[in-house]
């Protein structure tokens, strides 16, 4: 297992990297001052690696603000894993996030799960 994280004023991220899969589980605000530290997480995730196509586990479970730069980068992790052959899904969604999703048709694109262990479980499963 791999683990990297970063914290700035408001907003922290881990990486936990174990059997494939990759979880990056945040806390705090995900905004216009903290999404260039998701997206450069998430790059980092999708790139690819020795174990083939990224499956990503964005777990929210923690965060208690999202704005439409951090939905923009949840977004992007979708579309990134997609076209390099993987997966990307989130855990974890509360009910101001769920509701957020709801409202911009977002709850359309991406596949929630109740825990970020569910998400991982799921993701193994062919």
């Amino acid at each position: 297992m791999e683990r990297a994280g970063a914290r700035r004023a408001g907003f922290s991220w881990t990486t936990d990297r174990n059997d494939g899969v990759t979880v990056i589980a945040l806390a705090g605000e995900l905004d216009i001052a903290t999404a260039g530290e998701l997206r450069q997480a998430v790059g980092d995730a999708v790139s690819g690696g020795p174990d083939g196509p990224p499956l990503l586990v964005i777990d929210m479970l923690a965060v208690d603000f999202c704005d439409s730069t951090g939905l923009s980068v949840l977004v992007s992790a979708i579309n990134g894993a997609a076209a390099a052959g993987g997966r990307a899904v989130l855990s974890g969604i509360g009910p101001r996030m769920a509701r957020l999703l709801h409202v911009t048709g977002l709850d359309k694109r991406f596949q929630t799960y109740g825990t970020a262990d569910d998400a991982v479980q799921a993701l193994r499963t062919p």
